[in-house]
C-alpha cells in the first residue's frame, strides 16, 4: 500500500506545454509508488524517474525549431520547502518510443529555479543589513521554461526534480521530489525524424543515477539553509 501524503511535500502528475496543463494526472507523467514522498538516496535508480515508475499512457508531441516551445509541470499541491526547482531531459535512442526507454541515457539540464540574494533589514539594528537568499520556489504551484530551439527531433523524456534543502545540512538528507514525463519532439515540418539545420546534441550530458554524488555543494549545504548567504545549484552545466 502507498505510503500516506504529507502536507508539506509535493509532487508532479500533469504536463504543461505553452501555458496549458495537456490531459489528466498520469496521462503523460509516469506514474510511480512514492505518493508524494522525498528521495535521499542520489544512487538509487529509482532516482531517476522515481520508486517503480512505470510507462505513462501517452507521450505528448511538441514542435521545436520556429516558435518557442514552453515546457513545465503542475506542483501538486506546491513547492513547500525552501530549495531548487532544476529539469533534465534525455533522448530514448533511435528508433526507441519515450514509452520503452528506461532512461538509461545521458541527462542534460535545461533548467534551474533558484534563488537571490536581496538586502534585508535586520530587525534587531535598521542600520545593519544582511543578506539572505530569497527562493524562487517559494509556494510555487507550476513552472515552465522554453525548451531549446535546437532541441533534436526525437523521443524523449522530461525530468521534473525539486530539490529541498531544509535539512540539507546533513549528509543523506537532502530531499528530492521526482517525475518523468514522456514527449515527442518534432520538427517544425512535422517529421519526427527529420534534424532541423538547427538542431544539435543536448549537453553537457550525465547518467542518473550518477548525476551527483550527494557530496556537492549544492546537495551537502555547508550551513542550516536559513544562514545560506550564496547557493549553486548541482548538475552538468546549463
Amino acid at each position: 500500500s502507498s505510503a500516506p501524503a504529507a502536507s508539506a511535500h509535493w509532487t508532479y502528475s500533469q504536463l504543461i506545454v505553452n501555458d496549458e496543463i495537456v490531459g489528466e494526472p498520469w496521462q503523460h507523467v509516469r506514474a510511480h509508488d512514492n505518493t508524494n514522498w522525498p528521495l535521499t538516496d542520489v544512487n538509487a535508480t529509482d532516482f531517476r524517474c522515481n520508486v517503480n515508475a512505470r510507462p505513462a499512457a501517452e507521450t505528448y508531441a511538441v514542435r521545436a525549431g520556429g516558435d518557442d516551445v514552453v515546457v513545465g509541470f503542475v506542483v501538486d499541491e506546491h513547492f513547500g520547502h525552501p530549495g531548487i526547482q532544476q529539469a533534465y531531459l534525455s533522448r530514448a535512442p533511435d528508433g526507441v518510443a519515450a514509452a520503452d526507454y528506461d532512461g538509461s541515457g545521458g541527462w542534460a539540464r535545461v533548467y534551474s529555479l533558484t534563488s537571490a540574494p536581496a538586502n534585508a533589514t535586520n530587525s534587531s539594528s535598521s542600520s545593519s543589513l544582511r543578506k539572505v537568499l530569497t527562493w524562487a520556489t517559494h509556494n510555487i504551484q507550476s513552472f515552465r521554461f522554453t525548451l531549446p530551439a535546437s532541441t533534436p527531433p526525437g523521443e524523449y523524456l522530461l525530468r521534473a526534480e525539486g530539490l529541498a534543502l531544509h535539512a540539507a545540512h546533513k549528509w543523506a538528507s537532502a530531499q528530492f521530489y521526482v517525475s518523468c514525463a514522456q514527449i515527442k519532439v518534432v520538427a517544425s515540418g512535422g517529421n519526427a525524424s527529420q534534424t532541423g539545420p538547427e538542431s544539435e546534441e543536448l549537453g553537457p550530458l550525465a547518467k542518473i543515477p550518477g548525476v551527483y554524488r550527494g557530496d556537492e555543494p549544492g546537495v551537502l549545504i555547508p550551513v542550516f539553509w536559513s544562514s545560506l548567504t550564496n547557493y549553486t545549484a548541482p548538475g552538468p552545466a546549463l
